[in-house]
């Protein structure tokens, strides 16, 4: 069995694939809070942090790079892309700082979820070799 330690480079296909998967996670998330009838901006940020927490996790249990960097440029493309096209777009142009707290909590957990998931997946790599 050998062991060797992970390549730390910068993963660009994980970042998009990261991206999209806490894209898809948003996306689901709010059709399903706006087809419950939720209202209540909090519940829409707990719920998003939630997805964030496990894009990012994903990130960092399966990526050997840099994987906390590697979620937080994914999760800024989802924000950005989500204030660019839904409705934050026009929260963040009415309201700057509600925009920066609707935003800040995913983006944070999206970090804490790729720091968890680098924390299990370890320091070194071990293969069967047989």
């Amino acid at each position: 069995m050998a062991v060797y330690d992970k390549d730390k480079s910068f993963s660009f296909g994980w970042t998009v694939g990261g991206a999209v998967i806490m894209g898809l996670i948003l996306l689901f998330s709010h059709f399903i809070l706006l087809g419950s009838g939720v209202e209540n901006l909090w519940i829409y940020v707990g719920v998003w942090s939630g997805g964030f927490a496990a894009g990012g996790f994903v990130i960092g249990w399966q990526s050997e790079g840099q994987t906390i960097i590697e979620a937080g440029i994914a999760a800024i493309l989802v924000l950005g892309a989500a204030v660019g096209f839904g409705e934050l777009a026009a929260l963040s142009v009415v309201k700057p700082v509600a925009a920066a707290v609707v935003i800040g909590p995913p983006f944070a957990f999206s970090v804490l979820g790729a720091f968890i998931g680098e924390k299990v997946q370890g320091d070194v790599i071990e293969t069967d070799d047989g």
